[in-house]
């Protein structure tokens, strides 16, 4: 088993305090770390007396936050792939949680690994894969999809109104053999959007292709269906996202759950961190966290 790195160690989870709060461990309570990462919102969780279960996609975040998490002994386990794949088979398997969290998007560790292609300015191959359940890379997408297909994933997913214009370009770098690296897309896409930006104009265009590579919606779509049958009476889903999209969607299923009496309760108002956690990580920047309550009795 590896000995945890200095990724492990500087790993800051978003919303740590705000995560326990929620969720309340405590002896006896089970919770479900669907986005295990470096294990550092379960790690807090576990030091609160609860017994976690973590899964993870990334085989290199399943072994450092197994080691890391060590200490805990039998009171964590893990699984392997995608945390919507595991949430169904624990629903076939008829297991339930006192509580759920799924702090979405792309982590730390895969951010800062230039080989993983995320970056803007890495100088690999524009891979872009979380790990198991994806066939195919940024570029292979790329070059698989037409230019309309292209532009419409860039719009949808990214929110990016020049869409078609960079949709052209990507495809036309490709073609001329000419694209290949996180920072060469990240060029060819600055070159045609024109003026001034305070923010990279490439950003949009990389979350795009990221969420569609990972298939991040989708995954998310079944993790909302499947949280009801997973949480005991009572327990807790904590959901924390980091664009638009993402939050939107919790928002309406949570608010729509809550209305049909699936939900006892659930947050009328996102949460956001606080200015100490801004200062220290800014990471956490953009992270909107939201909470559901299962119907029924507290367990």
């Amino acid at each position: 088993m590896p000995e945890p790195t200095d990724a492990a160690a500087r790993h800051i989870p978003v919303l740590l305090a705000e995560v326990v709060e929620h969720l309340r461990p405590a002896p006896g309570r089970r919770v479900l770390d669907c986005t295990l990462g470096l294990g550092g919102h379960s790690e807090a969780l576990l030091a609160g007396g609860a017994t976690v279960h973590g899964v993870d996609r990334d085989a290199q975040a399943r072994a450092l936050a197994t080691a890391r998490l060590a200490p805990f002994g039998s009171r964590f386990s893990v699984r392997a792939g995608t945390f919507a794949d595991a949430m169904e088979a624990l629903v076939r398997e008829g297991e339930r949680f006192d509580g759920v969290l799924a702090d979405l998007g792309v982590s730390s560790m895969q951010l800062d690994d230039d080989n993983r292609g995320f970056s803007i300015r890495s100088a690999a191959q524009a891979d872009m894969r979380m790990g198991d359940g994806c066939p195919r890379s940024a570029l292979e997408l790329i070059d698989a999809l037409g230019q309309d297909e292209l532009a419409d994933i860039i719009y949808q997913y990214g929110e990016e109104r020049l869409s078609r214009r960079i949709a052209a370009a990507l495809k036309r770098g490709r073609t001329e053999g000419r694209l290949h690296t996180g920072a060469e897309l990240a060029e060819e896409i600055r070159r045609v959007v024109p003026g001034h930006h305070q923010r990279h104009p490439a950003g949009r265009t990389f979350q795009a292709l990221r969420i569609a590579v990972n298939d991040e919606l989708g995954q998310l779509d079944r993790l909302l269906a499947a949280l009801p049958a997973l949480l005991a009476p009572g327990g807790r889903a904590v959901v924390i996202s980091f664009h638009s999209l993402e939050d939107r969607a919790v928002k309406t299923d949570f608010r729509d759950r809550r209305e049909a009496g699936t939900y006892a309760d659930a947050a009328r108002r996102v949460i956001t961190a606080g200015a100490a956690e801004l200062s220290a990580n800014p990471r956490s920047t953009p992270a909107k966290l939201r909470w559901a309550e299962r119907a029924g009795a507290h367990p």
